[in-house]
């Protein structure tokens, strides 16, 4: 894998900004601990100070310059007080007692410089944090610390800081780049995936590996898709195969008819005969372009609000009305039995054509004889219609493509038709959110449909 391509993921600067982030934070903190910590360590060191010039300066008070440097030569001679330097010097500047050279008479805090060589200390040259006071007598008194303690707390302090920086900043650009790297192989998988469907394999899809994360989703949701892309492409071929197989035969015997009538015809009358045989089938073919249309209109407007208060039973009973004669006379039976007072949202005259199909589907494919049931219940779980016969059905592996546009159970075509009357149900039933079930009806169909 490319460096400069691992350097360009959206991971890696993700991973380089929080680093860059965290990196600052860092350096936020450590200036305040190191800040905090100086403090602390030279207001130890000035305290210390501070009371043992207040104890000498009291001691003078008490015994003079004699007192003073006895002090001072007991303190330096104890060995418990290595830390500490000590000066006293009269006015004229002469050094009467401690460690330190004479110097000019200042008082106030001091920074004192100590050179190798010069005390007991030879670790390199260091600095004395002293404080002078000039007692009653003219004489001068200076005591001092060694800050070397607080030099040593510094270092440490910007040492450890240092070395965890350059630790974190190392694990954050190698964690960015093992991050990234994960992260193209799934990227390159999709992207091959993508790329073999461009090319028409419609069957690839793009690896998961079950962990459930950001990648697993989109994998996942991507695999749905196409599933529904394969699904209407298989759909398409086959209604682009229905359509001519439909289209074909009227226009066959449309050609045929035109070519009669020319070869064949001799009269006004013959002529005629043709000509609304003609008509006809130029009707036939434009009813099936006019449910294809409409199939689409409907479909086009599934997203639109149902506003309208529909009387769901007056529905039901109007197509109960409509074809209880239409099924006397083919030698069938229409049985009504519907709930009053039954009402939902929605378009009337699209719930019409939906229930009419439905029937007059079970009124053409079943034979004299045959019993249909049109029902309609208001249950606990919403109204609930059923368009139930006696007929020889479907078969179970058909049910769920009968409602695919063209579709028909006749594989040679020859029945009168187009196989588009239930591809409208299935369009009206999701425009209004309606359930619709096909189950055996022991014999026959039954069809059930759950309003929301």
């Amino acid at each position: 894998m490319r460096p400069g391509r691992l350097l360009r993921t959206a991971s890696f600067r993700l991973a380089a900004f929080y680093a860059l982030l965290f990196g600052a934070s860092a350096i936020a903190l450590f200036l305040v601990i190191y800040f905090i910590a100086a403090k602390a360590m030279q207001r130890q060191v000035t305290t210390a100070i501070e009371g043992e010039i207040s104890f000498l300066s009291e001691e003078h008070r008490l015994g003079g310059q004699g007192q003073v440097s006895d002090r001072i030569a007991r303190r330096l001679s104890s060995g418990r007080h290595r830390a500490l330097f000590y000066l006293l010097q009269d006015a004229s500047g002469r050094v009467l007692a401690g460690n330190l050279p004479a110097m000019p008479a200042r008082e106030g805090w001091l920074e004192i410089p100590i050179r190798p060589g010069e005390e007991e200390h030879d670790e390199g040259e260091r600095r004395l944090l002293a404080l002078g006071r000039r007692l009653p007598d003219g004489s001068y008194l200076v005591v001092g610390e060694d800050a070397h303690g607080i030099d040593e707390v510094e270092e440490t302090i910007v040492r450890a800081f240092a070395w965890g920086l350059a630790g974190t900043l190392v694990l954050a650009v190698a964690g960015g780049a093992l991050v990234s790297a994960g992260f193209l192989r799934r990227i390159d998988a999709i992207n091959r995936t993508t790329n073999a469907i461009v090319e028409g394999n419609l069957s690839n899809r793009v690896p998961a590996r079950g962990t459930g994360d950001e990648l697993d989703r989109l994998a996942t949701n991507l695999n749905q898709m196409l599933d529904r892309i394969q699904s209407l492409m298989a759909n398409v071929r086959q209604v682009s195969s229905d359509i001519a197989h439909d289209l074909r035969t009227p226009l066959t015997r449309l050609r045929q008819r035109l070519e009669t009538a020319r070869i064949e015809s001799t009269s006004p009358d013959e002529y005629a005969s043709v000509v609304d045989r003609a008509l006809e089938d130029v009707d036939e073919l434009l009813g099936i372009f006019t449910a294809l249309l409409r199939i689409a209109q409907i479909e086009a407007g599934a997203h639109r609000a149902m506003s309208e208060r529909v009387d769901l039973s007056d529905v039901f009973r109007t197509i109960a009305d409509t074809y209880a004669p239409v099924a006397d006379d083919q030698g069938q039976r229409l049985v009504a039995e519907i709930a009053g007072g039954v009402s939902v949202r929605g378009d009337r005259q699209l719930l019409v054509q939906m229930l009419a199909n439905l029937v007059e589907n079970a009124l053409r494919h079943t034979p004299r004889g045959s019993t249909i049931t049109l029902s309609l219940a208001d249950t606990a779980d919403g109204p609930r219609g059923m368009v139930a016969d006696t007929g020889p059905g479907i078969p179970e592996d058909a049910r769920a493509k009968v409602f695919q546009p063209f579709y028909r159970l006749e594989a040679s075509r020859s029945t009168p038709g187009s196989g588009l009357g239930l591809a409208m149900v299935a369009a009206i039933a999701n425009m209004h959110g309606i359930a619709i079930e096909l189950a055996g009806n022991d014999p026959g169909l039954r069809v059930t449909l759950e309003f929301t």
